[in-house]
């Protein structure tokens, strides 16, 4: 899994924090060699406005413009994992102009993991990360750059929220490590995060405005904010949505007589909060054709994941349709049975390693001292209630609490506020120790994602025999091609090549379920001008997401 970054291995964090304090030095020895007194300074300082106007575009293009740049030795990423291949097709079928496909004839031969295929084929997963996919595709033709895009955003809209919160120079500087670390985290991944963020963050500081007055544009924000998390983690959007109205009936309250100039507001949560729900709902009814089935709950019914929740029964097992639809179910059904406080652990080491990292646990830790403050408070309040509500998955992943990425940044720089006081004797180690973690946090994931090595050996290559290396080689040749996927005996079920375009017969290739010669024969009698070709996939020790052959399939 992504998460688990080489950056948190003990000697590259140790590089790193070594590399830091180079530069700390550097910076200590700069000052000690030119010390400008204030009153040789003459520079009028930019006005509040203008530092939040710069600071949040930076944020915004900062992080993604190290990526871009290093794109010839770090490629646009492959999807690797079925979530990702199940949000892509949701992407593929929104650019069709579609909520949903028809099934299709061979839907036995492309049967695969959170994919429907009947009544009609389909993604399992609501509509909204696809959504920021389709708009990469259709804006680049790509939709990894619809990732990108999602990520800048992120990066704005946390600075936008630390702003209303925090001192002005401590979201200024503050918002740059939060930005690098989680934008360089998500950015290589189709299965979201980073528009899920930015969608809490741009509910979060909307809300943290409306408390000053009434205000149509905040309402807005606000509400499209939280459609956003809930076209993308519905039942996450559950607590986000009762903070949000409980907030607004605490400021309608407040407002004693004035509460009039709330209607406008109110009505304007309403509208956009409802259409959110009725795209659900006409999502819902062309994918399962009810209104009240989700996707994901027929494909529990068909397939048997995902898994129920904890409080639920477990789903029983369905007849499984391929080998490896047994070993997701079962897996699955473990990591059901796993005891509460076993998931609590497994969630709390996911959600350390993602959102704080070694870099800054020091300053999470140390905003619990500063829990007297009223946001402190309710922002630890706010991760506890969703700590609570994730554990009741049977399973975890960082990016299922992604909405509440701005409250770990702002719990973050608040605890760096706190270090910055310690001064024993009047030294000022605080701010020396806050400077090292800010540079730590800025430079770890870069120095995650690429080396000088990496940029020395040059652009990087297609890992030989890998899915995307398959495929290219098939598109070299010209003409449509038949993938017959058949999987060794140590074949890992989470690595799945059979995916396929929303419109599988206009696809250049179209990736099959090997079933043998007798069943394989339908597939060629109905793709009579492809080539047809058996990928033999077996993943054994030392070997990832390789094919051990790909040879030419004879038809019987």
């Amino acid at each position: 899994m992504y998460y688990v970054s080489e950056s948190f291995a003990i000697r590259n964090l140790l590089k790193d924090a070594a590399l830091v304090a180079l530069l700390v030095a550097l910076v200590n020895v700069g000052l000690r060699l030119k010390r400008i007194r204030p009153v040789q300074i003459s520079v009028k300082l930019p006005g509040r406005d203008s530092i939040i106007v710069t600071v949040t575009l930076a944020a915004v293009l900062l992080p993604m413009g190290l990526r871009l740049a290093l794109l010839p030795w770090r490629r646009v990423p492959e999807p690797t994992i079925h979530d990702e291949y199940a949000h892509l097709l949701v992407a593929d079928t929104l650019v069709a102009g579609r909520f949903a496909n028809p099934p299709h004839p061979l839907w036995q031969h492309l049967d695969t993991f959170y994919v429907l295929q009947h009544p009609t084929y389909v993604s399992v997963y609501p509509i909204g990360q696809g959504a920021i996919l389709a708009a990469g595709r259709v804006l680049t033709g790509n939709p990894w750059f619809g990732i990108v895009l999602a990520t800048a955003l992120m990066g704005g809209a946390i600075a936008w929220f630390l702003f209303e919160l925090l001192p002005l120079g401590w979201a200024a500087v503050g918002v740059f490590p939060i930005a690098f670390t989680y934008g360089l985290q998500w950015v290589d991944s189709y299965w979201g995060g980073s528009f899920c963020a930015f969608g809490g963050a741009l509910l979060c500081g909307a809300v943290l405005r409306l408390r000053r007055s009434p205000s149509l544009g905040m309402a807005i924000l606000a509400a499209l904010g939280w459609a956003i998390v809930w076209l993308i983690r519905p039942y996450e959007s559950i607590l986000p949505f009762i903070l949000l109205w409980g907030a607004v009936a605490v400021f309608v309250v407040r407002e004693g007589r004035a509460r009039k100039h709330w209607i406008a507001p109110i009505v304007m949560l309403v509208v956009i909060q409802g259409c959110a729900g009725a795209l659900t709902l006409i999502h819902n009814h062309a994918a399962t054709g009810s209104l009240m089935t989700l996707p994901q709950k027929l494909d529990q019914q068909v397939s048997g994941v995902p898994q129920s929740f904890a409080w639920q029964p477990a789903i029983p097992p369905p007849k499984f349709r391929f080998p490896e639809m047994s070993d997701m179910y079962f897996w699955q059904l473990h990591q059901k049975q796993l005891t509460s406080s076993s998931r609590a652990l497994s969630m709390a080491q996911a959600d350390w390693a993602f959102f704080v990292t070694p870099w800054f646990s020091l300053p999470l830790l140390l905003a619990l001292s500063a829990i007297r403050d009223r946001s402190v408070a309710a922002a630890w309040a706010l991760l506890a209630c969703a700590a609570l509500v994730s554990v009741l998955y049977p399973f975890f992943f960082p990016h299922y609490i992604a909405a509440y990425s701005c409250v770990f940044a702002f719990l973050i720089v608040r605890g760096l506020m706190v270090l910055d006081g310690w001064r024993p004797r009047g030294i000022l180690l605080g701010r020396w120790f806050v400077l090292f973690i800010i540079l730590g946090g800025l430079f770890n994931e870069p120095l995650a994602i690429i080396s000088l090595k990496d940029i020395a050996r040059g652009p990087s290559r297609v890992v030989v025999n890998s899915r995307e290396y398959v495929s290219e080689h098939m598109k070299s040749m010209g003409g449509a091609h038949v993938a017959f996927v058949r999987y060794g005996p140590n074949h890992d079920f989470h690595d799945e090549w059979v995916y396929n375009a929303a419109d599988v017969d206009a696809a250049p290739i179209v990736w099959c379920r090997w079933m043998g010669p007798r069943e394989d024969s339908e597939v060629m009698r109905y793709y009579p001008g492809r080539q047809f070709w058996i990928v033999d996939v077996n993943a054994g020790v030392g070997e990832l997401r390789v094919a051990k052959s790909v040879t030419r399939y004879q038809p019987q």
